[in-house]
């Protein structure tokens, strides 16, 4: 009835997970990028200081 995961298959589980939504957040900051350029607008970047 109930199937308790082991830690090593919560790892698993949850790095899958992360790199489906990592590529589903990459595909949607592509497509703001293409829409921006398109409308000809300009976009702010992050800087690192």
């Amino acid at each position: 009835m109930f199937k308790f995961k082991t830690v090593l298959e919560q790892i698993i589980d949850e790095r899958k997970e992360n790199t489906i939504l990592c590529a589903k957040l990459e595909k949607v900051l592509s497509d703001v990028d293409y829409v921006a350029m398109m409308c000809d607008v300009e976009l702010e970047e992050e800087t690192d200081e």
